[in-house]
């Protein structure tokens, strides 16, 4: 069986959007609701893990963007950001939409000495909601970042690569400086002070993030935690108002689906992957849950 990033790399989007404008497999740009379409299928129909930032402007219309489980509506003058291997699924409904998008590969990132640990935690800060409204004038200073960029794709030239580098490094801080803007917490002395309950539940997301392709029991999670599983269980229910083993589940779906729709990965190693005895339960599992079988979603 290969060996597996579940991450969809950039030329993986590529192969399936060979129309986006964009660098090699290194970022992917668009300024247009058409430019996410392919023959009809959404991008972000499906839920997906890419491997690099994501960062959408909703200049009109609105819809709806999943990441990591939690669902945030999305309207006009929205911008939302995605981290590097988060999971994320969007919708958008019929009418309207113009959005400008641009996709960040990891390794991109890394040519161009963005810190991500530098860069994310204007929004980390505010991890319950990575959705943030723009003023006129801040969609003006992205927009004109971003149509440099674009204009410079089709550009040739010794220092083309160098171009775009800077050119996106700027686009990049330009957003920083305005979340930076929009997150006192950041710039206060003082630290958010976290609810225990608040504590609790993020270290148990973190976890469910790391071992969910080997463990769904929820004792195994408590113990992580060094708690009894019915108090653990009583405290993510109350404060979440979803069951620990429901977010558990519903994360395995979420990787099941995004190696089943973009994976070269058969159902039997998915279900190896996602450490079930055999396809048999996995598909019992997955139907269980989404009710339809593997194979069924695989060939939508």
């Amino acid at each position: 069986m290969e060996q597996l990033n579940s991450a969809i790399t950039f030329g993986d989007i590529r192969k399936k959007f060979p129309h986006l404008e964009g660098y090699a497999n290194d970022f992917l740009i668009t300024d247009s609701i058409q430019g996410i379409f392919n023959n009809g299928h959404f991008i972000l129909k499906y839920p997906m893990r890419i491997d690099g930032i994501v960062i959408v402007l909703c200049k009109s219309g609105e819809g709806w963007v999943e990441i990591n489980l939690k669902r945030y509506k999305v309207k006009e003058n929205d911008i939302f950001i995605c981290a590097p291997n988060d999971l994320i699924q969007a919708t958008v409904p019929q009418g309207e939409h113009n959005i400008q998008a641009i996709m960040i590969s990891t390794s991109f990132l890394k040519e161009i000495y963005i810190s991500m640990n530098t860069f994310l935690p204007y929004y980390m800060s505010v991890k319950e909601n990575p959705v943030f409204s723009l003023t006129n004038e801040e969609i003006a200073k992205l927009n004109l970042c971003f149509q440099y960029i674009k204009k410079e794709i089709h550009e040739e030239g010794k220092y083309h690569t160098e171009i775009l580098r800077n050119l996106v490094s700027i686009y990049l801080y330009k957003l920083g400086n305005i979340l930076y803007a929009k997150t006192p917490e950041l710039q206060s002395e003082e630290p958010h002070q976290f609810k225990r309950e608040e504590v609790l539940f993020n270290d148990f997301i973190k976890l469910v993030k790391e071992y969910h392709c080997k463990e769904r029991r929820v004792d195994f999670y408590a113990s992580k935690l060094y708690l009894s599983s019915k108090h653990f269980s009583s405290v993510i229910k109350r404060f979440s108002g979803k069951t620990a083993s429901k977010w558990i589940d519903d994360y395995v779906i979420l990787e099941a689906k995004t190696l089943l729709r973009y994976s070269t990965m058969s159902i039997q190693e998915v279900a190896y992957y996602l450490n079930f005895s055999n396809a048999s339960f996995f598909g019992k599992y997955f139907k269980h849950h989404t009710g339809i079988s593997p194979s069924e979603y695989k060939s939508d």
